[in-house]
C-alpha cells in the first residue's frame, strides 16, 4: 500500500500499466515525476532499492517493468523525456520499483495520475487504439 505520500511509480506503454526500474534514478527524477502528476515538486523524494533489497522502497509490482537506467537531468518535461534505456529492456526485478513520494500526492493509495498529452485535436472518430495512445506516457502512483 501507499505510505502516506508515497507510492509505486508506474507507467503506461503498449496498452498496459507496467513499473519504472530504480537503476540510476536520482532526486532529480522526482520533481520531474511529481510535476507531470500535478503534484509540487519541492520536497519530492524516489524511494530506491525496494522489499528485499535494503531500502524504503515502494510495495514491487507485477507484470512489465517498461523503464530502466532513467537519467533524467532535470530539464526534462515528462519522465519520458529523460534519457533511459529502450522500453522493455532492463535487469530488474520487481523488488527494483521505484517508488516516488509527491508533497500531497499518494492520499494512501491508488488513484493519481497523468498523461504526456498527445493531442488528437482533430479526430472526429474515438477509436480504442487512439485512447491507448493517448495515454502512452501516462504515469500512475499504485498502491501495490
Amino acid at each position: 500500500a501507499c505510505d502516506g505520500e508515497c507510492c509505486r511509480l508506474d507507467i503506461f506503454h503498449e496498452g498496459a500499466f507496467g513499473s519504472i526500474c530504480d537503476d540510476s534514478v536520482t532526486q532529480v527524477t522526482a520533481g520531474i515525476a511529481c510535476r507531470q502528476l500535478g503534484f509540487a515538486s519541492e520536497g519530492a523524494t524516489v524511494q530506491v532499492g525496494g522489499s528485499g533489497y535494503g531500502g524504503s522502497g515502494a510495495t514491487p509490482g507485477t507484470g512489465a517493468i517498461w523503464l530502466d537506467e532513467l537519467r533524467c537531468a532535470g530539464t526534462e518535461e515528462t519522465i519520458t523525456a529523460c534519457p533511459h534505456n529502450p522500453w522493455g529492456n532492463h535487469n530488474c526485478i520487481h523488488a527494483e520499483d521505484l517508488g516516488l513520494c509527491c508533497p500531497g500526492g499518494g492520499e494512501g493509495g491508488n488513484g493519481a495520475w497523468s498523461w504526456e498529452s498527445s493531442s488528437s485535436s482533430s479526430s472526429s472518430s474515438s477509436s480504442s487504439s487512439s485512447s491507448t495512445t493517448a495515454l502512452a506516457g501516462a504515469l500512475f502512483l499504485a498502491a501495490g
